[in-house]
């Protein structure tokens, strides 16, 4: 006889645990691929985002959960310097680089064109 325990359906708790678990090594994964593609150490990378060479580690290694805030400033630099992370339908996802975001960064006078 079987127990009981092996029937019952996991828990509302234990499936967002693993829901938050597949997104955090999501996560991970998009800013390794990114600063590798980049050319980045995590010291660079974490200079650029306004994080630590530790906290860029903490997250890479899925050691952490990153607070919004850092969610939003990796995001933020991923567009200056044209890349596009795309979710895929089957869990994955797909990295794709443009050309860097110009009207997220000043012009400077000098770059203008001249107007006749």
């Amino acid at each position: 006889m079987q127990p009981l325990v092996d029937k019952m359906p996991p828990s509302p708790q234990s499936e967002m645990e693993r829901a938050l678990q597949i997104e955090r090594a999501a996560f991970a994964a998009k800013v390794r691929s990114t600063r590798t593609m980049l050319g980045m150490g995590q010291a660079e990378f974490a200079r650029c985002v306004g994080l630590t060479q530790k906290s860029v580690h903490r997250i890479e290694r899925q050691m952490v959960d990153a607070k919004l805030r850092t969610l939003l400033s990796i995001q933020r630099f991923w567009v200056e310097q044209g890349i596009v992370v795309e979710d895929l339908p089957d869990g994955g996802f797909r990295i794709t680089v443009r050309e860097p975001d110009r009207i997220s960064r000043p012009i400077a006078r000098a770059q203008l064109p001249a107007t006749a």
